[in-house]
C-alpha cells in the first residue's frame, strides 16, 4: 500500500521501536526497546544488555533461542570463570568481547571471563525513532557502551540498527573506538543464535566454507555432520567448529540457515575482511537446543592463547574499526533457493 497513512491511525498499529521496562525476577528492571516493522518482522532489543538482542521472530515464527536462565539484568552478570553462562540468555545475538572471547584465561596478572564483558555492560545516549528520511521509512535503535576503567582501557562500542520498515532484513552497525592513548588489544564476536522451530531436524546449516577447524575431539567426531540438525537427545556435547569462508573479491560472504519445511531462514552477510573467521556452536540437548553461527574479528583463542601465538589485534589509540552485519529473513522456498545457489558461487 502506498498510502498506508491512510489505513492506520498510530504507526504503533504497524509499526515502531517502543521502550519498555521489565517487573519481575532477574529481569527487574531491564530496560528495553521492541520493534515491530510492519512486515511481520519483530525483535526485542534489550538496552540494559549492550543493546543486544534477545528474540527475533517473523510472521509470529521464532527464529531465536532463549536460554533457560531467561532474561537476566547486567547486575547479576559475574566475569569470574565461567559465571558468565548464568547470565547468558543467548538470544538473537550475544555481543562477545571487547577484550577477550573464548575461555576464561589470566593475562598479567588480570583475570578474564567467557567471552569478556561487554555483554553486561548498560547502552548510554540510547535512541528510538522511525526516521523518514528522503521518503523512506527507518527504523533507528542506536547507543554506546562503555569498557573502561581509571588507568586501563578506554573502549567504546557504538551500535546502530537500521531496520526499513515493511522489508524482511536490518543491518546491525558496529564501531569500536579507542579513546584512550595507548594501543589496545581488541577481540570481538557476534553471537549470533537460532532456536525452534526455525532450528529443527528439517533445517540445515549453509556455509561456504574454505577451511574447517574442529576446535577438539568432540568437534572432529561430528564433523561428517556439522551442517545437519538432528533431534535433541538428553546428553550431548557441544561441538564448535572454526570456520574461514569463502567471499566475493570485495570480502564479502554470506551464511545462513534454512528450513525448507518451514518454508523460511535466516542469512548473515558481512566482510570476511572485518570478520575473518566464523565460529559454529552446535547444541542439540534437549533444553539447551541452539546453533550460533559468530562471525569473529580473531579466532576464539581466548586473550592468553593468542597473545603467546602473536595472533593478537590492537586498536590504536584514537582509531576506530567497523565491523557490520546484514540479517536476512528468507521467506519462502524460492529466497531459500536463491539463497543456497548464491552461497554456492562464492
Amino acid at each position: 500500500m502506498n498510502n498506508l497513512i491512510d489505513y492506520i491511525g498510530h504507526p504503533y498499529q504497524m509499526y515502531g521501536a517502543i521502550p519498555y521496562e521489565y517487573s519481575q525476577g532477574k529481569a527487574k528492571g531491564v530496560k528495553a526497546i521492541v520493534v515491530r516493522n510492519g512486515s511481520g518482522l519483530e525483535m526485542n532489543i534489550l538496552e540494559d544488555r549492550c543493546l543486544d538482542i534477545s528474540h527475533l521472530t517473523y510472521k509470529g515464527i521464532n527464529l531465536s533461542y532463549l536460554s533457560k536462565c531467561g532474561i537476566v539484568g547486567p547486575e547479576y552478570y559475574d566475569k569470574a570463570g565461567y559465571e558468565f553462562l548464568q547470565s547468558f540468555f543467548v538470544g538473537f545475538l550475544t555481543t562477545c568481547g571487547l577484550r577477550h572471547i573464548g575461555a576464561p584465561c589470566t593475562v598479567n596478572g588480570e583475570s578474564f571471563g567467557l567471552h569478556g564483558s561487554i555483554s553486561g555492560i548498560p547502552a548510554e545516549e540510547t535512541t528510538a525513532c522511525v526516521d523518514e528520511t528522503d521518503g523512506k521509512k527507518v527504523i533507528r535503535v542506536a547507543g554506546i557502551m562503555r569498557e573502561a576503567r581509571i588507568f586501563r582501557e578506554n573502549l567504546v562500542l557504538k551500535r546502530s540498527y537500521e531496520i526499513p520498515v515493511g522489508q524482511n532484513y536490518f543491518i546491525i552497525r558496529n564501531q569500536i573506538r579507542n579513546i584512550g592513548f595507548v594501543a589496545e588489544p581488541v577481540m570481538f564476536m557476534l553471537h549470533m543464535n537460532f532456536g525452534y522451530p526455525l532450528l529443527s531436524p528439517d533445517a540445515m546449516l549453509v556455509i561456504p566454507s574454505e577451511e574447517i577447524e574442529p576446535r577438539d575431539e568432540d568437534a572432529s567426531a561430528g564433523m561428517a555432520s556439522f551442517k545437519s540438525i538432528d533431534e535433541p537427545v538428553t546428553q550431548y556435547r557441544e561441538q564448535v567448529y572454526f570456520h574461514r569462508l569463502k567471499s566475493k573479491n570485495s570480502g564479502q560472504t554470506s551464511v545462513g540457515l534454512v528450513n525448507k519445511k518451514l518454508k523460511m531462514g535466516v542469512a548473515l552477510s558481512y566482510s570476511t575482511i572485518d570478520f575473518p573467521y566464523t565460529t559454529q556452536w552446535k547444541q542439540l540437548a534437549k533444553g539447551d537446543y541452539v546453533l550460533g553461527i559468530e562471525p569473529a574479528s580473531c579466532k576464539m583463542l581466548g586473550r592468553e592463547k593468542a597473545q603467546k601465538e602473536g595472533a593478537l589485534d590492537y586498536l590504536m589509540p584514537q582509531k576506530a574499526t567497523d565491523l557490520d552485519v546484514r540479517v536476512d529473513i528468507l521467506d519462502g522456498n524460492q529466497a531459500i533457493d536463491q539463497f543456497i545457489n548464491d552461497v554456492s558461487h562464492l
